[in-house]
């Protein structure tokens, strides 16, 4: 490896300026392309497309159209809804619902729609009139509406609140309709409604992306921001022109060369993957950091900028090298996740973390070797002892002393032990009301907690209800209905989150009721098969065609059973598939149905939940693996891998106990924080390692303290920088609008800054203790 990466170093320094041009010209072509790539969110970026309820959502959808549900409410500031002016409101925004591309015709609910119908019983069997074709024009009429809703349980609280001052819209959509465009139509349609005396709420998942797509621009500023941020640190770090502009401008071209390979490729960008390019500049910049330090500490000694930039290079190249190969392998675990949306975000950092391989070794060493030789008054001033140069002397006290070293193996045994003691309290999904990718008081999560209030939920959860193959309209049924019924009322009674709860037994229990003069002892479900033929046929005489098309399939044979939850709590999914997995196991009897779950927003939520728990250590393991081989290939050694990888365990696991003790869920967003900490963490300690190598077999330490204390002050003191520049800028995603952001940057600074105090302080110690032979290839004398 030594003699590899001497010939690499000659051969970039001699053929320095095709290099350079090579780099350039290749940014320049990828630049050009990133006016291919896009920014949007869709919901089936979000989702495992194989995993089995995403299959039992793929049958709903075929079945009965788009499932794709938003909640639109019109709440009343004085008075009650019952206006005139309220009312048209409804009208207005159904119409135009029903033009809307993209929009399941069949699924849309309102007090207009096409489906609500007042339906009375006489002695030929139905009449039934749409409710509300235009708003009440007369007092009578008005009030002939409001008995129509109060005597009508399917509206009277699921559509029209209790206290008579909200009413709801409920309209689904086609999956493959682009959020973007459905919450930029919908928003336009309600906008134009609102007014002094209306407030209109949206939620559901579309809005919900509609929503993160609008705050990508404002997070562009705080990207901007945390490039400021990283350019400050690096004049702080350096103190010259160099080294800030030459790792920028290496960061930039490695994310340039991500993105255009992305672009070509024909990926998107999305408010997760969004922030990639910004955390590959970092990762760049932390070996760019490596590199020019090295460089200064070589022309102090020989004032050759040819020479300097050689030496440099040829002393991190395999520290690098491996470096980037783990940062890389750390992004491309995540491949193997079933999420396009994680699949895009692997693709697109480890197409990054390799770009940044070849910036960082061809471009900044070429680009230093042909710059004028810093003075000595520029060399001496980067190089002179600062207050980092004291703390590092402190810290690097901490392995000389045995009764030190035992107490910091202490503390790491105690803080390793609490990590394993919170992660075991983690939450995997959603563990508050609301969306967690946005804050409380946002307004989707405003206009989410409203609907809940006033209504019965905005988390679509559907069961399908599958007739047996063979068996002729097996949902005329009395047996059946009868089964689907009682699961419909044993999810009530047992799950205090379940709200509106629509089936086809509701309707038949209504005509039941309407036949029976309205008397509620008859709001059941009849006995007789005929009677509930007889109802549906008499209902089709003078009903609309298809009235029933959004609970059971014309040819009867599939139907479903959807309820509205109150949030999408992991725990209140968890309950509420445990409960219908209780019922099916105890009560379901009948042969010619099979009962088929999860569906809807939170069969899609399971499935995530369900991905998370399965694939999240599989993917520790992977990176955990693949540095292991990859550091174990470089210095020839075992323990190398074990001891690189006690930093990286103890990062991991503190991050995830604190998450846990503290309550914070691990969601689909903060799914990549292992895989891509313990990647990033492993190359500070590489750098610490090698050079610690470097000072005890070739660079005449023959005291171990001293060896430490030499590596701690020069590739420490790069590591320090670097912790501090990378932590710094990803915990400026803090101030981010979209809060899945926000908590995706405090959780991997938080993992940086302990990756970073692991190099620093654990693995000294290790080593002083362990004394592992892949270092100590010479004889050395005990310093301590």
């Amino acid at each position: 490896m030594k003699s590899l990466s001497l010939h690499f170093a000659r051969l970039v320094i001699r053929y320095r300026i095709a290099f350079v041009c090579f780099c350039i010209l290749l940014s320049l072509f990828f630049l050009y392309n990133l006016k291919n790539l896009s920014i949007h969110t869709n919901v089936n970026d979000f989702t495992p497309k194989n995993h089995s309820y995403m299959q039992v959502q793929a049958k709903l959808t075929s079945v009965f159209g788009g499932l794709n549900q938003v909640s639109i409410a019109i709440v009343a500031k004085e008075g009650d809804i019952f206006r005139r002016e309220t009312l048209e409101k409804v009208v207005r925004i159904t119409r135009k619902l029903y033009l809307m591309e993209g929009v399941n015709q069949s699924r849309i609910i309102s007090l207009s729609s096409h489906k609500i119908k007042d339906v009375r019983a006489n002695e030929s069997g139905f009449v039934t009139k749409r409710l509300m074709r235009e708003a009440p024009g007369t007092k009578e009429s008005m009030e002939y509406l409001k008995k129509a809703i109060l005597r009508n349980p399917m509206l009277y609280g699921p559509i029209v609140s209790k206290d008579l001052k909200a009413t709801l819209i409920l309209a689904d959509f086609e999956p493959q309709v682009p959020s973007k465009f459905l919450f930029q139509e919908l928003r336009n349609i309600t906008e134009a409604e609102k007014d002094s005396n209306h407030e209109i709420y949206m939620a559901g998942r579309p809005i919900l992306e509609g929503w993160l797509d609008h705050y990508i621009p404002a997070m562009f500023k705080v990207l901007f921001g945390t490039i400021l941020i990283m350019i400050t640190l690096l004049y702080i770090t350096f103190r010259s022109k160099r080294g800030v502009i030459l790792p920028i401008l290496s960061a930039t071209m490695a994310s340039i060369w991500g993105l255009g390979i992305i672009a070509l490729l024909g990926y998107k960008l999305d408010p997760a993957t969004i922030l990639v390019p910004f955390l590959i500049m970092a990762l760049d910049i932390c070996h760019s950091v490596q590199l020019i330090k090295r460089y200064y500490e070589r022309a102090l000694i020989n004032p050759d900028g040819r020479e300097a930039a050689q030496r440099s290079l040829h002393s991190l190249f395999i520290p690098a090298l491996v470096s980037l190969i783990t940062d890389s392998l750390g992004f491309f675990t995540l491949i193997f996740i079933p999420i396009p949306m994680i699949k895009s975000m692997a693709l697109a950092a480890g197409i990054g973390a390799i770009s940044s391989l070849f910036t960082t070794l061809t471009f900044i060493p070429p680009v230093l070797s042909l710059l004028p030789v810093p003075k000595k008054s520029e060399v001496e001033r980067e190089e002179k002892a600062n207050v980092i140069d004291w703390i590092l002397t402190r810290i690097s006290f901490l392995s000389s002393k045995p009764f030190l070293r035992l107490s910091v193996v202490i503390i790491l045994v105690i803080l390793i032990s609490a990590g394993i003691f919170g992660t075991t309290r983690l939450v995997i999904g959603d563990n508050e009301p609301g969306s967690s990718a946005l804050y409380p008081d946002s307004p989707y999560n405003i206009a989410e907690n409203m609907i809940n209030t006033k209504f019965s939920g905005s988390n679509p959860y559907f069961i399908l209800v599958e007739g047996r193959e063979g068996r002729q309209e097996p949902l005329i049924s009395s047996g059946v209905l009868k089964e689907m019924d009682s699961l419909e009322k044993y999810l009530k009674e047992k799950i205090p989150e379940a709200g509106y709860t629509i089936s086809l037994t509701d309707y038949i229990k209504g005509l039941n009721l309407t036949m029976e003069g309205g008397n509620f002892a008859h709001y059941k479900i009849p006995d007789n098969d005929n009677t509930i033929a007889e109802y549906l046929f008499l209902y089709s005489i003078s009903g609309f065609p298809g009235d029933f098309d959004p609970v059971v399939s014309s040819n009867y044979q599939y139907a479903n059973i959807k309820m509205d939850l109150k949030d999408h709590r992991a725990s209140t999914i968890k309950k509420v598939m445990d409960t219908t997995a209780e019922w099916i196991k105890n009560n379901h009897h009948n042969q010619d149905v099979t009962f088929l779950y999860p569906g809807g927003v939170i069969g899609t939520l399971a499935a995530i939940n369900e991905i998370i728990t399965r694939t999240l250590p599989d993917s520790i393991l992977q990176i955990s693996l693949a540095t292991f081989l990859c550091v174990v290939l470089s210095y020839s050694s075992f323990v190398s891998g074990f001891l690189l990888l006690i930093p990286l365990a103890f990062g991991v696991l503190i991050t995830f106990g604190v998450m846990g003790l503290l309550g914070i869920s691990l969601t689909l967003e903060t799914l990549p924080i292992a895989s891509v900490g313990i990647g990033l963490g492993v190359d500070y300690g590489l750098y610490v390692v090698s050079r610690m190598r470097d000072e005890i077999t070739n660079g005449g330490n023959s005291i171990v303290d001293d060896a430490i204390l030499r590596s701690l002050v020069t590739s420490g003191k790069a590591v320090f920088f670097s912790v501090t520049i990378v932590a710094i800028g990803v915990f400026a995603w803090a101030f981010s609008d979209i809060r899945l952001q926000a908590k995706l940057g405090i959780a991997l600074g938080s993992l940086i800054v302990l990756n970073g105090l692991g190099a620093l302080i654990i693995l000294p110690v290790l080593i002083r203790m362990i004394r592992p032979g892949f270092i100590f290839k010479a004889k050395i004398k005990n310093g301590g």
